[in-house]
């Protein structure tokens, strides 16, 4: 059985800390870093300009010229960004024979603790755009419409 995952807030001190999720702008990039957390000095590697004209974007990483695309989250869906804890949360199955009775223990939800959200992210693609069928900006597409349909309402016939 395939891995299941929650979502969670980090524990915050205060309500006004709670209030202040970050809004975060993702970038997808053509490459594999290995490193996953913070850097100092963010201005030194990553200085990506707008071009007013058309909205997309260009920098350079390790001497090599990206050309990235905004992908914006359709309204009413909201991108998480999210960090794998260590922390299991163990769900209790009711019995299906017993209305109320608690009998035994799902498998455990592995907890993501949300860090941020955003509404939109840049896919970067090698000296070019990354085209309408690159896999994250096709997916996004995809993915809601799968959602949609999965959780939306049939639409309704005007039968008889």
């Amino acid at each position: 059985m395939p891995d299941m995952y929650t979502f969670q807030s980090p524990k915050y001190v205060t309500q006004s800390e709670k209030d202040c999720t970050p809004r975060l702008t993702p970038n997808i990039l053509p490459c594999r870093i290995h490193h996953d957390g913070p850097i100092d000095s963010t201005d030194r590697f990553w200085t990506p300009e707008t071009d007013a004209r058309d909205n997309n974007q260009s920098s350079y990483f390790r001497g090599r010229k990206l050309r990235g695309r905004r992908v914006t989250i359709p309204e009413g869906y909201t991108g998480i960004v999210a960090t794998l804890t260590d922390r299991v949360s163990q769900q209790p199955v009711k019995n299906a024979s017993a209305e109320d009775e608690v009998t035994e223990l799902e498998e455990p939800v592995n907890i993501l603790e949300t860090q941020g959200t955003f509404d939109d992210m840049i896919v970067w693609g090698h000296e070019i755009l990354p085209a309408a069928d690159d896999p994250y900006v096709k997916g996004v597409e995809e993915w809601v419409r799968f959602a949609e349909t999965m959780h939306g309402t049939p639409a309704r016939t005007n039968g008889n």
